[in-house]
């Protein structure tokens, strides 16, 4: 993300949360898929950690269409709004890698399979990547 946008670098954010989001939850879903025997507890903190991502995708996306309404005059209460959900967005990425860390170094399951191993640590990198270009924007 370039950062020479100024104030339109809050709505660049926004769509960034938007995509990780989304990401992240097809993400959720793909590891007990790819990782034989997963462990029911982290098959259930996969599962609800999935709802919640894709409940805060759907509210990044609700913010992009009051911004496109708005044709990108953003007031300050509206921008405030953007840039509380955003932080949320970076915390929940966060909790998200911290499980996926958590998988490597204490799931049984995934120590025993490779390409679970390889899956999870590239989500990793993904997720963050948005982690660092997103918090950018916070500072």
């Amino acid at each position: 993300m370039q950062f020479y946008y100024g104030v339109q670098n809050v709505l660049r954010a926004l769509d960034e949360a938007e995509f990780w989001k989304h990401q992240e939850a097809e993400h959720a879903g793909l590891i007990p898929a790819v990782t034989p025997n997963l462990e029911h507890q982290y098959v259930k903190r996969l599962e609800q950690l999935g709802v919640e991502l894709y409940h805060m995708n759907a509210e990044a996306v609700k913010y992009i269409e009051s911004a496109t309404r708005s044709r990108g005059m953003v007031n300050r209460g509206l921008k405030t709004q953007m840039l509380n959900l955003v932080s949320q967005c970076v915390e929940q990425s966060k909790v998200f890698v911290g499980l996926m860390e958590e998988m490597l170094q204490n799931s049984h399951a995934v120590r025993a399979s490779q390409v679970s191993q390889t899956v999870i640590h590239h989500m990793i990198r993904e997720s963050q990547y948005f982690i660092g270009i997103d918090q950018l924007v916070l500072e």
